[in-house]
């Protein structure tokens, strides 16, 4: 049975589910659950947690395999933290959205993130994370992540010994930001992604070429080298790693393995991360009818606007935060994302922008550092 590789990302925003008796289903269901089970730390300690969604099951990642994810799934991320100074637990959770995954994995990791959420008294952030596009908070996560082809037991199956499928993959670091860690990305692509700013690996199972643009970061080299040693350690040895530079020596070996030559792009005609002008609005029914109206953008935008009575959509282009207030009635609660996945709409931005809500009582350093720093 193959997988129906049509989800839509507006089918997949953070559920929301209106009554409380819902809620406390969800929260017992969520009780129920053995992947956070209290034998497992979940909620009760600092640290990260990965799950995979097999079969509409949540299957917990071994942590060896932390920062591996697969084009054909969907996953579940919690990092659980302690604020500085603080004996406070607090609490993200994502979920994560493989390009090729099931719309009905898609549809489970939403309702199980929000059944993690209840497990947790409603105090994680929630975020939706959609493949090739995450935050830098999620990626901060991992020392190094990797996207592969690939998936569950349902029409696609993960890469392993001894097929070696020959992939060609970009090395790229994601520069620290807002308070969270920099961190070095591993994705499989096509060669027209070649450039002179990135480096990148041509895996064909016996051999490892790593190709290093002229104007790569010494660190995307150092890290490419250690994941293609990585390679090496988990075939025993049975494997060369062979490392060409931009412009030096003989490299028809490498251009032969990757199947031909290809025009190589200057770094930057590679598209960098646009700077945006953070914006902030108000959703509010206060006056009967809902109104959604911008109270300040760029350095106008400051803590002292947020109202606890309303919701507060906040862009900062590279992601969008919905904070609720502690006031904020039942029916403002539920509309924020769903007018927040209309701006994005209606402002022509990427369908896969990152959207995380936060909850004025979850004192979140996330959302702090994008309000305050960015």
């Amino acid at each position: 049975m193959l997988k129906n590789t049509t989800w839509k990302l507006e089918e997949t925003n953070l559920a929301e589910f209106g009554s409380q008796l819902e809620k406390d289903h969800r929260k017992e269901e969520g009780s129920l659950e053995q992947a956070w089970g209290k034998e497992t730390g979940v909620g009760a300690e600092a640290g990260l947690w990965v799950w995979r969604i097999e079969q509409f099951q949540v299957v917990a990642v071994p942590k060896k395999e932390y920062g591996q994810f697969y084009h054909g799934d969907s996953y579940i991320v919690l990092k659980s933290y302690k604020k500085e100074d603080s004996d406070v637990l607090l609490h993200d959770v994502h979920f994560w959205l493989g390009e090729e995954t099931s719309q009905d994995e898609a549809g489970t990791a939403a309702y199980k993130t929000v059944e993690l959420d209840d497990y947790l008294d409603g105090k994680p952030v929630q975020h939706r994370e959609v493949d090739g596009y995450e935050s830098r908070q999620f990626l901060s996560y991992f020392k190094t992540f990797v996207t592969r082809k690939g998936g569950v037991k349902t029409g696609f199956h993960h890469w392993s010994e001894p097929e070696y499928p020959a992939r060609l993959l970009m090395v790229k670091s994601a520069p620290a930001s807002g308070g969270h860690k920099s961190s070095v990305v591993v994705r499989e692509v096509s060669k027209s992604f070649i450039n002179s700013g990135d480096v990148f690996i041509l895996d064909t199972g016996k051999v490892l070429y790593q190709w290093n643009g002229k104007q790569s970061s010494g660190i995307e080299k150092v890290k490419a080298a250690e994941y293609a040693h990585g390679l090496e350690s988990e075939r025993a040895g049975d494997v060369n790693v062979e490392t060409f530079d931009e412009g030096e020596r003989d490299q028809r070996i490498f251009w032969n393995a990757l199947g031909g030559e290809v025009e190589i792009k200057p770094a930057e005609a590679v598209s960098a991360e646009p700077q945006y002008v953070k914006k902030l609005y108000r959703l509010s029914n206060a006056s009967g009818e809902f109104e959604f109206t911008l109270e300040a953008e760029g350095p106008k935008v400051n803590r002292g606007l947020l109202d606890s009575n309303d919701v507060f959509i906040l862009n900062i282009g590279s992601e969008i935060f919905v904070w609720i207030g502690s006031g904020a009635n039942k029916d403002e609660h539920k509309n924020g994302i769903h007018y927040a996945q209309q701006y994005l709409k209606r402002e022509g931005l990427p369908a896969h922008t990152p959207i995380a809500k936060v909850l004025e009582q979850s004192d979140n350093l996330m959302f702090d550092n994008a309000l305050d720093r960015f």
